[in-house]
């Protein structure tokens, strides 16, 4: 049985279009139902992560597209796996680039000429803000050394996956 992949589809009408050429109302009910029966889990769309691997029924009377029938299932699968590891490469420099401009943002604060007056009265406030400022800097560095040793296992992993699906 061929393979495809889910693709965040918002309702099973909308994998029997994916899955299958030009149906009718009619041949799209029939599909919907053998998509349905060989892929129990449709049945909760909003639980199912993008990529998760579908079979396409075996339906006499419809043609599959051309495409998604034919592909090979491996290299289907890891076509998914590198994009969703792609994607969540993206999700994690933004985040990280985010953390890095909140970082800068505070230790500006704290130097703040304004903040530092606010110090004068206080030794012991003034110590604090010091630690914290050197805890800012050190978590900057931490952020983006984590940042880019995933990044390289992310690459790593795209160039296994490539090589495997070869």
């Amino acid at each position: 049985m061929p393979i495809t992949s889910f693709r965040g589809e918002k309702s099973v009408a909308e994998i029997a279009d994916v899955m299958f050429e030009r149906l009718t109302p009619k041949q799209r009910e029939k599909a919907e139902a053998a998509i349905l029966k060989a892929n129990p889990r449709l049945s909760d769309l909003s639980t199912l992560p993008k990529g998760a691997v579908l079979k396409v029924p075996d339906i006499p009377e419809l043609r599959p597209k051309t495409r998604r029938a034919v592909d090979d299932p491996p290299a289907q699968v890891a076509s998914e796996i590198g994009e969703a590891l792609t994607s969540y490469g993206k999700q994690l420099a933004l985040r990280t680039q985010q953390g890095l401009a909140d970082n800068k943002e505070h230790s500006a604060l704290i130097r703040s000429d304004a903040f530092n007056r606010a110090l004068e009265k206080s030794p012991e406030l003034k110590e604090q803000a010091a630690l914290t400022t050197k805890a800012l800097e050190l978590r900057g560095k931490e952020l983006a050394e984590r940042a880019k040793t995933v990044e390289t296992a992310i690459q790593g992993m795209l160039k296994d996956l490539k090589q495997a699906s070869a």
